[in-house]
């Protein structure tokens, strides 16, 4: 493991949807879409509660409503999930997902600090890429883990702890940035400090994870004390059981 300053995060390991562009309503839009081109009904209280989901998830439930209402089987849920995602693809690549407040000004300050950044996400690779040249900047990350790249999507840790390992550096003093309940519990099982940052779906209290409405004036000194105050915590709980 590389050794990491105790005044700095050894990583900030960023989801991608809804925490640095706002693809949520571009993912929601894609699967209506899809759905509706099958003759079947996918509404958006139905989207909301894949927000984060594992490709096999999502493509599983839009595959059975599809059966459900149609009587249509057999469809694959990898086909599907590209389908869908193919649709966001577009609309990222048509300026149709702007950029989360305070994204780009916590990537610029991270890099100048010398912090390693991973994308970390449930979306594919070609979905990340376009989200990084919609960015306008110079690639900012060392790392980029996509979904299909795990076996285990979230809520499960993998993308996370391989994101750790890619980089590496020790996931007790990384910084997992997610927008989603599924995301905020995969950051949480790898052993990372969590901030939960709402977009789409409201994030419920957790104990051991933090939030905040945006990430407009987090610094990189406010990560470095959370970090500190996380691991100290962590120390603790070891201490005492």
């Amino acid at each position: 493991m590389t050794s990491v300053s105790p005044r700095l995060p050894a990583a900030v390991l960023w989801d991608f949807d809804g925490t640095i562009l706002d693809t949520e309503p571009a993912w929601m839009a894609s699967e209506i879409a899809y759905v509706a081109s099958h003759s079947a009904v996918w509404t958006l209280d139905d989207a909301r509660g894949y927000i984060g989901a594992s490709w096999r998830t999502l493509g599983n439930a839009l595959g059975q409503r599809i059966a459900e209402e149609t009587g249509t089987t057999g469809l694959d849920p990898w086909d599907i999930y590209q389908s869908v995602s193919a649709g966001v693809v577009d609309q990222v690549r048509a300026g149709q997902a702007p950029l989360r407040p305070g994204a780009l000004e916590l990537l610029d300050a991270l890099g100048a600090a010398a912090v390693p950044c991973a994308l970390v996400s449930s979306s594919p690779e070609s979905l990340l890429r376009a989200g990084v040249a919609a960015l306008g900047i110079p690639d900012p990350f060392e790392a980029l883990i996509a979904g299909p790249m795990v076996e285990h999507g979230k809520p499960a840790p993998d993308c996370y702890l391989l994101a750790a390992a890619t980089l590496q550096v020790p996931i007790g003093q990384c910084v997992v940035l997610e927008d989603s309940p599924t995301g905020c519990e995969a950051g949480q099982r790898s052993g990372a400090l969590v901030i939960g940052i709402p977009s789409v779906a409201p994030l419920p209290s957790v104990t051991g994870q933090l939030r905040r409405d945006s990430l407009v004036g987090l610094t990189v000194a406010d990560l470095a004390a959370m970090v500190r105050a996380h691991g100290a915590h962590s120390a603790h709980k070891e201490d005492s059981q």
